[in-house]
């Protein structure tokens, strides 16, 4: 499954895709917060979701710095909250942050960032001092539907 077929808009504020078997919320801090997070404000997030049992799911969490990059695709054109262009699919909110925060780095005080305008990461020093936005995942198991429900 490639292209405009891959991401498909769940229910509950999900989209799913069906490539990765990867649950992603709809929004990001930008829409929800309206505003930038630090690492610490983006785990909060994450873990606000698990505890509120977002779409359904007590599994959200950050992702890893390889599941950001599925979300990138050239061919597919949004508006972030500056007006510009990102580069994921449609079945996403627009008006969110242009930046994703990662997962930390197993053993090191450090993340990824990846950029939704350029399909490009940034490994900035201090998770204290980010101002990103942040987008939370879930992996779906083997028995999750792949379409919208």
């Amino acid at each position: 499954m490639t292209g405009k077929n891959r991401f498909v808009l769940g229910g509950d504020g999900v989209v799913i895709d069906a490539e990765t078997r990867l649950m992603w919320t709809r929004t990001d801090t930008m829409n929800d917060l309206e505003k930038w997070v630090n690492y610490l404000d983006s785990v909060d997030y994450a873990r606000e979701l698990r505890e509120k049992r977002f779409a359904g799911f007590d599994n959200w969490r950050l992702p890893a710095r390889d599941e950001m990059a599925t979300l990138f695709d050239e061919g597919f054109v949004i508006k972030d909250k500056f007006e510009k262009d990102i580069h994921i699919s449609d079945c996403f909110a627009t008006g969110g942050g242009f930046s994703m925060i990662a997962a930390q780095v197993p053993g090191r005080i450090r993340t990824w960032v990846f950029n939704l305008r350029t399909g490009k990461f940034d490994q900035p020093d201090g998770l204290w001092t980010l101002s990103e936005a942040a987008r939370a995942v879930r992996t779906m198991d083997s028995g999750e539907p792949l379409h919208a429900g």
